[in-house]
């Protein structure tokens, strides 16, 4: 599988990563962490906007005082408005916590103020809309655990299932990062990364109203996980995978009812790695990340043509 084209999007901070991307009002949107570095406490958030062709057309950028602010992802509300989420940690006077928190935005340019959501310190990450309200997995390190929330982010955003996946429940240590979506049938998918004992990646499938799981082991790692529904038996899946060569960000494709996964190609990347956004048009599939195989931490957008998307249902790759 082999793209069209990749450029690199974002480079002026000394560590560009952890992106997002997100089409709205026919433009792409990415995201992303400005900062020294990866585990710097300076983080700011980058927003670009670009045409088809993958070039700059607007830039935007989204600080608060004395907060490291990380791992920004995009969605669109029901009334047609740029939803922002990131995690803030906050340092003053009162001590230090975190927060996630949200922008809205009516034309990707001028942004609200921020708002608090869901609960200190667990760190909710990515929003998926269903039927006029937003659903996200929330984790702490901690406790090993991971909640689900659903509601209104500018609103009311309550968890509505207090332990979805975690050590004391299910043998497995450390869940952390999610992507979901909702399949023809209103059943929600979560992918959800772990970083403890086999480090491998579930699957969870619920029915209305979400209270009873099925989990399955993929088998492999996934960090940074991004999901995209092709239909009810496929899912993209793009994140950081080990290999032999060492870490890349990979794309590969999910069978929904084998619960298999394969591996369709790895993006140009070494290093720091992954955090990817995927947005699939008409114009192609387009993937945001960011790397350090150009020995500076920069985010890039790579395009694949549509056809290439057959690879679907070639042959299963190896991911070593």
């Amino acid at each position: 599988m082999l793209a069209e084209w990749q450029k690199c999007i974002a480079a002026s901070a000394a560590h560009s990563a952890f992106t997002d991307l997100c089409e709205f009002n026919q433009q792409l949107y990415c995201c992303f962490r400005e900062a020294t570095d990866h585990v710097s406490a300076d983080g700011q958030i980058g927003i670009v906007q670009l045409n088809g062709q993958g070039e700059v057309t607007a830039k935007n950028r989204i600080r608060i005082p004395d907060t490291d602010l990380r791992d920004p992802k995009l969605s669109i509300t029901p009334d047609n408005k740029l939803l922002l989420l990131a995690y803030g940690r906050f340092k003053g006077p009162k001590g230090r916590y975190s927060q996630p928190l949200s922008w809205f935005s009516c034309d990707g340019q001028s942004w609200s103020s921020a708002k608090p959501l869901a609960d200190k310190n667990w760190w909710l990450w990515r929003l998926s809309w269903h039927q006029g309200t937003a659903y996200g997995v929330a984790y702490n390190r901690a406790a090993q655990q991971t909640r689900l929330y659903a509601g209104n982010p500018r609103r009311t955003f309550e968890c509505i299932n207090q332990d979805l996946f975690s050590l004391s429940k299910n043998g497995k240590g450390y869940p952390n990062e999610t992507d979901m979506f909702f399949d023809d049938n209103g059943n929600m998918v979560i992918l959800l990364r772990r970083d403890a004992d086999t480090c491998t990646a579930q699957l969870g499938v619920a029915k209305p109203p979400y209270r009873r799981w099925q989990w399955t082991d993929l088998g492999v790692y996934i960090g940074g996980p991004a999901m995209l529904a092709m239909d009810n038996n496929q899912a993209l899946v793009s994140g950081r995978v080990w290999t032999e060569r060492g870490p890349k960000t990979a794309l590969l494709a999910l069978n929904l009812s084998s619960k298999k996964l394969r591996l369709l190609t790895l993006l140009p990347s070494a290093g720091d790695t992954s955090y990817p956004g995927m947005v699939l048009n008409q114009e192609g599939l387009y993937i945001s990340y960011y790397s350090t195989h150009e020995h500076k931490t920069m985010v890039y957008l790579t395009r694949f043509k549509n056809d290439e998307l057959r690879a679907l249902n070639s042959e299963s790759a190896s991911l070593s």
